[in-house]
């Protein structure tokens, strides 16, 4: 019966975290895309169908939500600022490249397509709805993910590391 009680605010703590979390993304993802979408429709920064757009503004983005993150969402015990903030440019390099280069290739594959002409459908419509589905993907089957279990927890990259080189050297009989 204890157990059960322990599941259920563990289950409780969970959703509580993935909804403080979601809120941070929210924050970071609108400034990611206006920003974006300004660079992209009215400075025209439209460069590699976007790329360089979407680059500066999830860059923009990433940075809000490692701050919101850190500071109210995840709190880290026992993590210094200093490994947060490399383990989160890691993760958030992922990202970036996710979200830039899925942005370009929705963009790209779709803008070609006939019937989006023939409806009148602009490439800087096209661009924000692809921004926002691929970042919606990112974000949650990559950022969350990632940012809980390793960004905001006490993981030794150092020790995992080490671990992961020795077995490559073990496996290539060095």
């Amino acid at each position: 019966m204890e157990e059960t009680t322990k599941n259920i605010k563990m289950r409780g703590k969970g959703i509580l975290l993935f909804l403080k979390a979601s809120v941070s993304s929210q924050i970071a993802s609108w400034v990611d895309m206006g920003l974006s979408f300004i660079l992209f429709s009215v400075v025209n920064l439209t460069l590699y169908d976007g790329f360089f757009a979407k680059a500066i503004g999830a860059a923009t983005g990433g940075v809000i939500n490692c701050c919101i993150n850190y500071k109210w969402t995840f709190r880290p015990e026992g993590c210094s600022k200093r490994t947060v903030a490399v383990k989160y440019a890691m993760v958030w390099l992922g990202s970036l490249l996710l979200n830039s280069f899925g942005t370009a290739f929705v963009t790209g594959f779709v803008s070609d397509l006939p019937i989006l002409a023939e409806w009148g459908v602009s490439k800087d419509s096209v661009f924000f709805v692809a921004q926002l589905a691929v970042s919606l993907v990112v974000s949650i089957c990559w950022n969350f993910m990632l940012q809980r279990y390793f960004v905001f927890n006490n993981v030794k990259i150092k020790a995992k590391v080490k671990k992961v080189t020795t077995k490559l050297k073990h496996n290539n009989g060095e």
